[in-house]
């Protein structure tokens, strides 16, 4: 068993995101077989680049209100106690809405692939 009390932060996570965005990642594993696990904290409307990951990723809105986009779906608003479930390797974006913050808790399988491109 293994309990984290407070995760590893870091305020810019590599230029992939527009606005003020924290990483805090929790869980980091050592393949892409289990889940990294991170709680992400988004400022005022701020979302990430696109991208996509290979195993999927599952996103739960903490707080806040979310949201997420796909080409195929558009913006989807997600108030807090969302679950969004990305099949692998589907292409999309996620953040917080515009006015608001918003914490995601994200489990993701394998690398992220990020695109060098905002959604909006």
């Amino acid at each position: 068993m293994k309990v984290v009390h407070d995760g590893d932060k870091s305020v810019s996570y590599g230029g992939r995101f527009t606005g003020t965005v924290e990483l805090e990642m929790l869980h980091a594993t050592p393949t892409d077989e289990e889940p990294d696990t991170a709680l992400v904290h988004f400022k005022d409307g701020a979302v990430t680049f696109w991208h996509l990951h290979p195993g999927g990723q599952q996103l739960y809105v903490v707080n806040g209100e979310a949201r997420v986009g796909t080409v195929a779906d558009g913006e989807v608003r997600l108030p807090q106690g969302s679950l969004v479930v990305c099949p692998p390797n589907e292409r999309h974006w996620h953040g917080a809405a515009p006015g608001n913050d918003s914490t995601l808790l994200a489990m993701t399988w394998g690398t992220t692939q990020w695109e060098t491109e905002a959604p909006l």
